[in-house]
């Protein structure tokens, strides 16, 4: 089991009663909630659900897969201890996901890979360009936050439901992680208007518009982090749920942000 949280249902159940109490239009109330996807946050706070994600340290590569290019390693995640009933996503069952990203001197560019080791046990440690960072281990538990881009949700929602959302997540435990899996990307531009922009470089506005509305309800965030533990900067990795579970890893993609 994961440490106690917020999962979506109880946190959905814990929105409605506040929101009841402070007499919120029902219709108004379920409409906001059906925007809200399922999140796990990644914490240095051990559990008895043991370590889901190993920042730093050196990733394990089988014979025959090259570290790609410059890029720095971030970390590798475990697919077997992912508590994918808290998720949206489907994430390979077993092995891991290592993700790379260029962290060293050129971050706002965004490049970066995931690489699926189906057995690891395999798989020799390897050294690639740059220093590694030190390893971290990180467990998991569920946790519910609103999008950062109130785009998200419906005309006016974000700002009327703010404060019933700040105060169900006053009631829970107090657990602060650098990274999570799902939920929302914690980016000013979110990733699904880059893909969309891919798809339609000689389109119009209205017909990116269009595809960007398509990939919003197929778009789904990897891993994401609110500040690289060794760097300063917000990563969020995503993917079509399609390509994901599909094994096309390669169409991940990477951004990179600044904290200011």
């Amino acid at each position: 089991m994961t440490a106690s949280g917020s999962t979506l249902s109880t946190f959905k159940d814990r929105f409605r009663q506040v929101a009841s109490e402070r007499a919120a239009p029902e219709a108004v109330v379920e409409a906001y909630l059906a925007s809200l996807r399922p999140r796990v946050t990644l914490h240095t706070e051990a559990n008895d659900a043991g370590v889901v994600f190993r920042y730093g340290g050196r990733p394990r590569l089988p014979a025959g897969v090259e570290w790609p290019g410059e890029l720095a390693f971030l970390g590798a995640l475990d697919c077997a201890a992912i508590p994918r009933e808290h998720l949206d996503l489907p994430y390979p069952q077993s092995g891991e996901l290592l993700f790379f990203w260029d962290g060293w001197d050129a971050p706002d560019t965004g490049e970066g890979d995931v690489i699926h080791v189906a057995d690891p046990s395999t798989a020799q440690e390897q050294s690639g360009s740059g220093e590694g960072y030190g390893r971290v281990d990180y467990f998991a538990t569920p946790k519910i936050e609103a999008a950062w881009d109130s785009s998200y949700f419906p005309d006016g929602y974000f700002e009327s439901f703010g404060a019933i959302h700040d105060a169900v997540q006053a009631g829970q435990d107090a657990v602060f992680g650098d990274f999570a899996l799902g939920g929302y990307p914690n980016m000013e531009l979110p990733p699904e208007w880059e893909m969309a922009e891919s798809l339609g470089q000689e389109l119009t506005y209205e017909q990116n518009a269009e595809i960007f509305e398509r990939l919003r309800g197929e778009c789904r965030v990897l891993l994401s982090s609110n500040s690289d533990p060794a760097e300063s900067y917000r990563l969020t990795y995503s993917i079509l749920t399609q390509d994901l579970a599909a094994g096309r890893l390669e169409t991940a993609q990477l951004r990179a942000d600044v904290n200011d």
